[in-house]
């Protein structure tokens, strides 16, 4: 008969190690294996119960036999497929439980069909915990998981000798249930232990990781130009980087704990925490501009993006906050302004004086081109070839000056986009008949043919501009041309393109000066042209005047073999 008290300890063992398994697991986040080794010791009790208050050996046939059996069978599958858990393996709970159940009906079978009774299980239980000591003793070189392992092995040793003469040494059920007391208590000591270690040298492993992961996000920070920080809900800086520490030197203070009103003051401060604040309230990012004025009394502004750190619940826990300086270039924006602002109170008075000079120059060159024509064609009377000569000279001079006042008004007005154009369908070979009849006295005198070949074609653009255009090209072409030169005129439309060209046998251009030739105020090179020198806008207003129509110039040329001004515009 067994000893009450011991029967009752013997049983409450095993449920004390199974409770601890499961306040690990919930409490100290431990792995699965717990769950197994909490089903296994919950098992135990209910063969040491039926051993304890039962008349002992009963039937083998007997329900309390089977259920012994299998709750015997249950425990040792469970606790060696938590101790595989625990050293890597990856056992699943359902397989371990399929196993149990596949022992328990072979066991009882064998002991249905052999007749023999209790030492089949217990020799099974056995060689399931040999199998989990050694696991533990194999897994790792320490003195805490050899002696577990080491004491489940005995309890694997002490099964099989009480198994063996446990139908006939019933007298002796009172030690064998003392042994297992300690034996439970001792292991399930040793298995929370090791969960202990487990534990300790995880949360090791996570805090050397934190510290790992800390210092390389610190250092990725330090390497960004821009400011970073992260502030926590209570505005508190946690983290910042070397660009924020160089941006608050002046304030002599390190920002790691601190709020932004502490480091800058209340109400520098007021505007960023309050948009600080909304950030946490919405968990909306921002953009925006924060300025301050620093202690040694100089503005500072940065172009700030804030987003919102959130947590697994998306509740807002910090700001993250990443900035640019940005007050060298709103210094520099304000210089830009201010020079704008000179540019064009200097344009406005640029055009004013344009405007005013061309009524002032205009009026009295008239006069004077008017007079010398009617003195040269010898309306005021007889003069000599001389007087002739010296009226000639006197028209050719005001009409080279009035042409470069044109030209200045002209620049000017496309400058300051003042010329607007009237597109409408124009006849081509009309306004080129027009502009050759301009060009026609210019080319005469210098002895140069004009070659136009009539193409039909209507076009899209602006009548006096694209006469202005064809004028100045062709009057290049003649000044800059050789003695009884040519200077051919043709256009054609290729994939709703007009092309027009203007071809001389003239003295040509570097690739440097075709560069540089619809530059206003440019003329080539001066021993070559100082006999028909200009302004150098002729080509500089047909530029600007074709890129009005939406059209491009472009100019080939070599020097000595003579030039090519391509025009397209849209047809």
């Amino acid at each position: 008969m067994v000893i009450p008290t011991i029967a009752v300890t013997a049983t409450a063992a095993p449920l004390i190690v199974a409770l601890a398994c499961l306040f690990a697991h919930r409490k100290l986040g431990g792995g699965r294996h717990l769950l197994f080794w909490a089903i296994a010791h919950a098992c135990l009790p209910i063969p040491f119960a039926i051993i304890g208050f039962t008349d002992w050996p009963i039937d083998p046939n007997r329900l309390l036999s089977v259920i012994a059996v299998s709750a015997i069978l249950l425990s040792a599958v469970m606790l060696a497929s938590g101790i595989r858990v625990q050293t890597g393996r990856s056992d699943r709970l359902e397989v371990a439980l399929a196993v149990a159940v596949a022992l328990t009906v072979c066991t009882l079978l064998i002991q249905h069909v052999t007749g023999l009774t209790y030492a089949v299980p217990t020799i099974i239980a056995a060689a399931g915990l040999l199998y989990a000591g050694a696991l533990l003793m194999l897994h790792r070189r320490s003195l805490l998981y050899f002696l577990t392992g080491g004491l489940q092995m005995a309890r694997g040793c002490m099964a099989i000798y009480y198994a063996l003469g446990l139908t006939e040494l019933g007298h002796q059920l009172n030690g064998a249930l003392a042994g297992s007391i300690f034996a439970n208590l001792l292991t399930g000591l040793g298995l929370m232990m090791i969960e202990f270690d487990n534990a300790r040298q995880r949360e090791h492993s996570t805090r050397e990781d934190e510290q790992e992961t800390r210092k390389f996000l610190q250092t990725l920070m330090d390497a960004m130009p821009a400011t970073m920080t992260y502030k926590d809900s209570d505005l508190r800086y946690r983290l910042a980087n070397r660009a924020v520490r160089e941006l608050l030197k002046p304030f002599n203070t390190d920002p790691i704990g601190k709020t932004w009103s502490e480091i800058a003051g209340p109400e520098a401060a007021a505007v960023v925490e309050q948009q600080d604040r909304i950030i946490l309230a919405t968990g909306e990012a921002l953009h925006m501009e924060q300025g301050w004025t620093g202690p040694d009394g100089k503005p500072i502004i940065a172009l700030a993006q804030k987003v919102p750190l959130k947590d697994e619940s998306g509740q807002v826990v910090g700001i993250i906050t990443c900035g640019i300086d940005i007050t060298r270039l709103k210094e520099t924006e304000a210089q830009l302004i201010e020079q704008r602002e000179a540019a064009e109170i200097a344009s406005r008075t640029k055009t004013a004086f344009l405007a005013n000079m061309s009524h002032e120059l205009r009026t009295p060159l008239n006069a004077i081109i008017g007079f010398a024509e009617m003195m040269a064609t010898g309306y005021t009377g007889e003069l000599t070839a001389r007087q002739k000569e010296y009226a000639v000279n006197i028209r050719q001079s005001g009409e080279h000056l009035l042409r470069l006042v044109n030209d200045i008004l002209d620049l000017s007005r496309l400058e300051n986009g003042r010329l607007e154009l009237n597109i409408a369908i124009c006849d081509f070979d009309t306004l080129a008949r027009s502009a050759l009849a301009m060009v026609e006295p210019q080319a005469r005198e210098a002895g140069i043919k004009l070659a136009f070949t009539p193409c039909r074609l209507k076009v899209r653009a602006d009548e006096r501009a694209l006469v202005q255009i064809l004028v100045n090209l062709m009057g290049n072409a003649v000044k800059f041309n050789r003695p009884q030169g040519s200077v051919s005129l043709r256009a054609e439309i290729t994939d709703g393109v007009l092309c027009i060209r203007v071809e001389d046998t003239g003295i040509g251009m570097s690739s440097m000066e075709s560069h540089a030739a619809t530059q206003p105020f440019y003329r080539i090179d001066a021993y070559r042209a100082r006999a028909n020198s200009g302004a150098g806008l002729g080509l500089s207003i047909c530029r600007s005047l074709v890129e009005l129509h939406g059209g491009r110039l472009d100019i080939r040329s070599q020097p000595g073999a003579g030039t090519c001004v391509e025009i397209m515009l849209p047809a």
